[in-house]
């Protein structure tokens, strides 16, 4: 028998002849599939109206998956086991079905979200806690009931997928005007703050946040407030995790002169250019910590003019540069102990980013950091135009490791009001290796390839560039810092 119970809604808005057959050609499906589960018929009396009585069922059943389906059932009923899958293989939390030939109305999509349930199905399934959320929030009674769900699954930040599905034609729930009267509706409650408010952003805590896009296994949220994206969802990591050991064959050796070898170089020169921004701020020995040393190419370089000391929470990383003579310690940002004096400045090159609470982050680097001392990061923009123009293309990639992704004007609140002064904010210009630059622009614009192979014939190889990073140097300030985070301990807990 299998762990997974479902729970099957059947609402009746009228008469359905075909009820019987549907009834029992859906409990043979389940028993085949050794699901454990209960099958509910919803008429009048559960409540007035589509929604009310989609309300009433859910707050009854007892499954880990809920599921509702049309009384004729117009669609192959392994349409059902389909949904279950999506539901608990984690790849969504809300499935709306999907007739083959349906097309989306754009004016719907622009007034509520992209993602719109089909109004000639009413085939839907959540997961147990999606379904409590969701449908206990819907204020609609009547056909505006799915566009209402479609559209608190986006507020609430639930990962919705489409499953399609070949259906016989049936009559449609909504109209055109009629939609557009139900979001109007779902729109006006919304502003009146008849919805309970989402989870805050982790940057301003507005609750003025929305579903940006989704990537697998996840969502990008979006703060219309700060310009910030961040998961819906943080991993956490077990430390305490098995190893896990791979046998690999050994690499080819590098001969002189192969153009892998410039990689090398273009981080060196990179850190070099690094290093002279930060050297600005600093006297001679000055104690320097840097968060995510990466392959301790900066580290290599500060160390020769500095007290060097990096932390890095991987212990791949944090070993290979302690192989280079550095002073590393596998630890993250919370958890290092500085037996040292306080340092003189705190260097961080896109690590920030992978950190889940920045308030709690700059806290503690503002205790490691002496009065006046120098923090220097740099980061992506989100309201830069390279970052504006290509990130629906290479969102996957941006979240691969990073959790937020902030723009510049959160980055100067959240540091000012962290006890921090910004001295300067400038574009961080890196070097690229030409083999790296011909990979990226063949997966990007293969169009173009070619007649950029050409051009770097007689370009210097590393070549700096700018890749839509901003470098912030800020100094901390003596005294306690605002106490922006008290704000989170008087807030009223949120629905998701």
């Amino acid at each position: 028998m299998s762990s997974t119970s479902v729970s099957i809604l059947v609402p009746l808005a009228g008469p359905a002849p075909e009820l019987p057959s549907t009834l029992e050609t859906i409990e043979r499906y389940l028993q085949a599939t050794g699901f454990a589960f209960d099958i509910r018929v919803l008429d009048r009396r559960d409540g007035a109206g589509y929604g009310a009585m989609i309300r009433r069922g859910a707050a009854d059943a007892g499954g880990s998956v809920v599921i509702v389906v049309d009384p004729e059932l117009p669609y192959p009923v392994s349409a059902i086991g389909d949904a279950v899958a999506l539901i608990e293989s984690g790849a969504a939390e809300v499935v709306f079905g999907r007739h083959e030939r349906c097309r989306d109305s754009i004016v719907l999509r622009s007034l509520l979200v992209p993602i719109l349930p089909d109004p000639s199905l009413q085939l839907k399934a959540f997961s147990s806690d999606a379904a409590r959320l969701l449908l206990a929030e819907t204020k609609l009674r009547g056909s505006g009931f799915d566009l209402e769900t479609a559209y608190l699954a986006n507020k609430y930040g639930f990962r919705i997928e489409r499953l399609t599905v070949r259906a016989a034609t049936t009559r449609t729930a909504f109209g055109f005007w009629r939609g557009v009267a139900s979001a109007i509706s779902i729109r006006m409650t919304d502003r009146r703050n008849g919805y309970r408010a989402p989870r805050r952003c982790p940057v301003c805590f507005s609750h003025e946040v929305w579903n940006f896009d989704q990537i697998p296994g996840n969502v990008v949220r979006s703060c219309s407030r700060c310009k910030c994206r961040y998961l819906g969802r943080f991993e956490v990591d077990d430390d305490n995790r098995p190893v896990r050991r791979v046998l690999r064959g050994q690499h080819a050796q590098v001969e002189i002169g192969d153009e892998t070898l410039h990689r090398g170089v273009a981080r060196e020169k990179t850190s070099q250019r690094r290093l002279s921004a930060l050297r600005r701020h600093l006297t001679s020995r000055a104690r320097v910590l840097e968060i995510g040393v990466r392959d301790g190419s900066f580290g290599d370089a500060a160390a020769r003019e500095f007290e060097y000391v990096g932390i890095d929470r991987a212990a791949p990383a944090a070993r290979a540069a302690r192989s280079r003579g550095l002073e590393v310690y596998c630890s993250t940002v919370p958890n290092f102990v500085n037996t040292g004096p306080a340092f003189d400045a705190i260097v961080l090159f896109h690590v920030f980013e992978n950190m889940a609470d920045p308030h709690d982050a700059l806290a503690r680097m503002k205790d490691l950091l002496k009065p006046g001392g120098v923090l220097l990061l740099s980061t992506f923009d989100t309201e830069g135009l390279v970052y504006l123009i290509t990130e629906r293309r290479w969102m996957t990639q941006n979240f691969r490791t990073h959790l937020i992704l902030y723009s510049r004007s959160a980055l100067i609140e959240l540091l000012e009001h962290s006890g921090f002064e910004i001295i300067s904010i400038g574009a961080e210009l890196a070097y690229r290796d030409h083999r790296f630059l011909r990979h990226s622009v063949a997966m990007r614009w293969p169009a173009i390839a070619p007649l950029v192979r050409m051009l770097l014939k007689v370009l210097p190889d590393p070549l700096l560039l700018f890749s839509g990073s901003i470098r912030i140097v800020a100094k901390r300030r003596a005294g306690a810092p605002v106490n922006f985070r008290a704000i989170r301990s008087v807030e009223p807990t949120h629905a998701r």
